[in-house]
């Protein structure tokens, strides 16, 4: 990405701020979902959106709402689900492929109650599980709300204004936070995507 083009997405994503939460939203609420939550890299796309911030291209208040109430509601949707599902929920990925995992989910949220909730909110492989666990475990639905809300809140506080605080720190340009933003992205996904490939070819060879 050439430093015009960087350029050229600071001034689009300035001149959009509520697109730029309402994206945020959808990627947190994704990201908080049991199945497919494992496959969002929200912390460095936050991350990234607070050193934006730091530059003056996005709305820090419009993207903490955003990321906020798309983890607060993705939470709670992943919560509903659990209590429908109940005993059925062994049968979702990864679940189903690792039973090992919810047995300690299942421990994890017996254990510290509604802080579970809160908890699990920092930590990614339980992020996208515990919440569902909670609702198949029959937990209280207000005690429930009040530790997601503030984990949703805290988190996204945490992880925005980490990137926030680099980017004052380092006074990035409008453009050079882009490129910043683009870098940490492409490298997450090369990651995600060896440690996927690998993780593959370790099975083949156990299958055979």
């Amino acid at each position: 990405m050439t430093l015009v083009s960087a350029a050229t997405l600071a001034e689009t994503l300035a001149a959009n701020p509520g697109w730029v939460a309402v994206l945020l939203f959808v990627m947190v609420f994704v990201e908080a979902l049991i199945v497919v939550g494992y496959l969002v890299p929200a912390a460095t796309v936050l991350f990234s959106v607070g050193a934006l911030a730091a530059s003056g291209i996005v709305s820090f208040p419009l993207a903490l709402i955003g990321t906020a109430g798309g983890a607060a509601l993705g939470g709670t949707f992943n919560y509903w689900l659990g209590s429908r599902l109940q005993h059925r929920l062994d049968g979702l990925w990864p679940f189903h492929r690792h039973p090992a995992l919810l047995q300690r989910n299942r421990e994890f949220v017996i254990r510290h109650g509604g802080k579970s909730v809160f908890f699990a909110r920092f930590s990614k492989p339980f992020r996208p599980t515990v919440s569902a666990v909670a609702g198949a475990l029959g937990m209280d639905g207000r005690r429930f709300a009040l530790f997601n809300l503030w984990g949703a809140v805290l988190w996204s506080l945490c992880y925005l204004g980490a990137g926030y605080a680099l980017g004052l720190s380092v006074d990035f340009s409008p453009g050079q936070a882009v490129m910043l933003s683009v870098f940490l992205l492409g490298f997450t996904a090369s990651a995600m995507a060896v440690i996927g490939l690998l993780r593959h070819l370790r099975l083949r060879r156990i299958s055979h």
